[in-house]
């Protein structure tokens, strides 16, 4: 099965919380089969190849599939 998405870039981002926590975060940038582009932000305790397949893949197909209405 080919993939919905192609991976255009990584960013990772540091951001700190309103209790002054401060996190990782990472924004995926890709654009889907049919052409649109998209961002997802995915925190650092998810960010693993599976995860980030699911997440995309899942935004990609929602994306394509508004596209064809």
């Amino acid at each position: 099965m080919s993939k919905l998405y192609k991976v255009d870039d990584v960013t990772e981002r540091t951001n700190i919380t309103r209790q002054g926590k401060v996190e990782k975060l990472y924004r995926v940038s890709a654009t889907s089969a049919s052409g649109s582009s998209f961002t997802v932000e995915i925190p650092e305790a998810d960010f693993n190849k599976e995860k980030v397949d699911q997440v995309l893949t899942d935004k990609a197909a929602l994306i394509d599939s508004i596209r064809k209405m």
